[in-house]
């Protein structure tokens, strides 16, 4: 019941209208502009790394735009993870919720489930909004559906939305510990967006068997079923290794961290 409580409290932050909508939207605004491109611009026969018309009227075809918008989805779930833990230190209002509630992992327990199912939240809304696009954009380039809907299609589709569900928790606990280890937005999502965005990927194309150990490329090979350079069992395993020691670090930094703001 204190989980619950603190997972609540944590609600009634998350559900202020700018930061609700705000990213439900914009989620579902850009997954859907990454599925209106690829169609829009896919070619009769494959070129240039872009499926063919030909290829998205198969049963698979839905899910090359949930591909292409795995980075985007994450890095946003990093980015909203990191800002709702350190903005607490940053604005000193954790000092006010531990006064209510002074069992430290009983209060993290309950910000980290409710900061996880608002985004798990708003990756299947921009998911499904996104799927919507992909038939108005099909039907408008004339690439047959049936596929789509057939029970092979479904599993395909179900599969990798699951997969993408996986690698957000992936992002969302890594933006939990940078913002717990950091204790600054602003300093939570520099460090993280240039580790994940231009660092590893400086990286994997100087080293490119690196990307088998990175923790962002290796979240991103979960995100789309696996890849060649990790396959997705690899990738999975490792992430979770990752994640489940970095969680400890930052649960005990922040069990026994003092909170003066």
């Amino acid at each position: 019941m204190m989980i619950v409580a603190a997972f609540r409290s944590e609600w009634v932050k998350l559900r202020r209208p700018n930061l609700l909508v705000g990213t439900y939207a914009g989620l579902a605004l850009a997954a859907s502009l990454f599925a209106v491109l690829l169609f829009a611009q896919a070619p009769a026969t494959g070129r240039g790394g872009l499926p063919s018309l030909a290829q998205l009227a198969q049963p698979d075809g839905l899910i090359h735009g949930v591909n292409r918008a795995a980075v985007l989805l994450g890095v946003v779930a990093f980015g909203i993870a990191a800002t709702q833990i350190a903005s607490e230190y940053s604005l000193g209002t954790l000092r006010q919720l531990l006064v209510r509630q002074p069992r430290r992992v009983i209060l993290l327990a309950g910000k980290f489930g409710a900061v996880l199912a608002f985004m798990l939240g708003a990756v299947v809304f921009a998911s499904l909004v996104a799927t919507v696009a992909a038939f108005v954009m099909a039907h408008a380039r004339h690439v047959p559906t049936a596929a789509w809907t057939s029970s092979e299609g479904l599993a395909d589709l179900t599969r990798a939305l699951g997969d993408l569900l996986l690698a957000t928790v992936g992002f969302t606990v890594f933006g939990l510990v940078v913002g717990l280890l950091f204790r600054s937005s602003v300093t939570a999502i520099i460090v993280g967006f240039a580790y994940l965005l231009p660092f590893e990927a400086v990286v994997t194309r100087i080293v490119p068997n690196t990307a088998t150990w990175l923790p962002g490329q290796l979240l991103q090979s979960v995100a789309i079923g696996g890849q060649q350079t990790a396959g997705f069992a690899h990738s999975l395993i490792l992430s979770a290794v990752y994640l489940v020691v970095a969680g400890a670090v930052a649960t005990v930094v922040f069990v026994h961290k003092d909170v003066t703001a």
